[in-house]
């Protein structure tokens, strides 16, 4: 299955253009403070507009130039945010399932195992530290079995005893869902054990996809400019 993402976008004194195809993949995005990453992520999640087209596998979710933009709530991605964004008044659980009611109860119970959230279903977001938070939030992003998944900083907060756990389960549920997941990180221990490919970010250009599982890791695209 091969996607597409091309967009361009000015936020402020940011000037996003990104061109890239890429398969199921786990897909490990790094750059400094400013280069664009996270609205990256926003534009292909459609919460930030852009002109260009996003394309993943058979869909449309975006082709500025027929005037089309799908709609997020019928784009089947999941969706991570920096910091955990939970609703107080409901419980972990709640939380989780919230529009998610036709979630497999399997399913469900693998994912909290997996990313150790099975003791805080039940706690409310104010009594959950800020790494049991996160782990929360990404089981919510996978929960629904999305076509993409976008991370940003999944695992920032997690000590690293528990750090290295949670990168095996989610390469795991990669290689199961057969999905591409774009993963935004500033942790090179995450680009060395995760990254298929690894795209660096400058200034809002891609400077480089690099396949890390190839013999020769060599660099297959480059976006410098002049």
């Amino acid at each position: 299955m091969h996607h597409l993402i091309q967009i361009h976008v000015d936020v402020g004194t940011l000037s996003l253009d990104v061109n890239v195809n890429f398969g199921n993949e786990m897909i490990v995005l790094s750059g400094e403070n400013g280069a664009g990453k996270s609205t990256f992520l926003r534009c292909v999640a459609g919460l930030q507009e852009a002109v260009g087209q996003v394309h993943v596998g058979q869909e449309i979710w975006l082709d500025s130039s027929a005037g089309f933009a799908l709609p997020i709530v019928q784009r089947r991605l999941g969706y991570m945010w920096s910091e955990a964004v939970l609703l107080p008044w409901l419980s972990v659980e709640k939380n989780i399932m919230l529009g998610a009611s036709d979630v497999e109860k399997s399913w469900f119970e693998k994912l909290c195992e997996q990313f150790e959230i099975n003791h805080l279903l039940k706690r409310k977001p104010l009594m959950l530290s800020t790494g049991e938070a996160q782990r929360v939030s990404l089981v919510r992003a996978l929960c629904r079995k999305p076509s993409i998944l976008l991370l940003d900083e999944p695992f920032s907060a997690q000590a690293p005893d528990i750090r290295g756990r949670l990168r095996m389960a989610l390469q795991g549920l990669q290689q199961e869902l057969q999905i591409p997941i774009i993963l935004v990180s500033h942790d090179i221990e995450d680009a060395k054990v995760l990254a298929q490919h690894h795209w660096r970010m400058r200034e809002g250009k891609l400077l480089s996809t690099i396949n890390t599982q190839s013999n020769e890791s060599s660099k297959e695209q480059t976006k410098v400019e002049p």
